[in-house]
């Protein structure tokens, strides 16, 4: 199984650090952020990876050389969105391969979202969360000016994108150097578009500097799959 790691975004929510190096360079613990995504990956059985870089892509192609060998590198003329960005391993693309953002750690066993992949005969399926919102306020419900139902402050249960992704080369190899985010190709290759809700697995956000302070302590070497 192949991986395409996406670090080609500029980090402006981690700016000041992003203002000197590319966001998959930020410490995470003693190792970069893009270190452990690489193990994570390793750790799943992924057996090749490649890495698209845009912003500081020479920094991150010097790193990469030299701790990560055996991981390929290429690089972006410019920044395409989330899915657009794949246009450049259109040509290393083959078979069903996963596809990370570079802001999320995780334990996810790849296994299981590749099987429901497969089994569906799915083009694309997206790896997602449950997550609860509470709100603050009241919620009513209308028709015209007569109230129909007055929710207290509900909770409501969505299921999130993790940025987490497995999709089959044939779509990559299709995409032209034009701006494309995930939403939008997912939209366009609807019905064959799967959700694999994970259910047993943890997924830490390090988007922001909040972000990074929240997961300073945790190690990520126990993140087994």
């Amino acid at each position: 199984m192949k991986a395409v790691v996406l670090a080609a975004g500029l980090g402006t929510r981690l700016r000041p650090l992003t203002y000197f190096l590319p966001k998959p360079l930020v410490a995470v613990g003693d190792r970069p952020l893009i270190a452990h995504i690489i193990e994570w990956l390793r750790m799943n059985g992924v057996g090749e990876v490649a890495v698209v870089g845009y912003y500081m892509q020479e920094v991150l192609e010097s790193y990469l050389s030299e701790c990560h060998p055996d991981v390929a590198f290429f690089k972006s003329r410019r920044l395409l969105g989330t899915a657009g960005q794949l246009h450049y391993v259109r040509e290393w693309a083959s078979g069903d391969m996963a596809v990370v953002n570079t802001d999320v750690l995780t334990n996810l066993d790849l296994r299981h979202p590749l099987e429901l992949h497969r089994s569906s005969g799915a083009l694309l399926t997206i790896v997602g969360q449950r997550y609860r919102a509470s709100l603050r306020f009241g919620v009513l419900d209308t028709e015209g000016p007569a109230l129909r139902a007055w929710r207290e402050k509900p909770t409501i249960d969505y299921i999130t994108s993790t940025g987490i992704y497995i999709i089959s080369a044939d779509v990559v190899k299709k995409l032209g150097e034009e701006y494309l985010d995930m939403n939008v190709l997912a939209t366009s290759l609807m019905p064959r578009v799967a959700v694999y809700t994970a259910k047993e697995a943890y997924f830490y956000d390090v988007g922001t500097l909040e972000d990074l302070q929240s997961v300073a302590n945790v190690v990520v070497g126990d993140l087994k799959p």
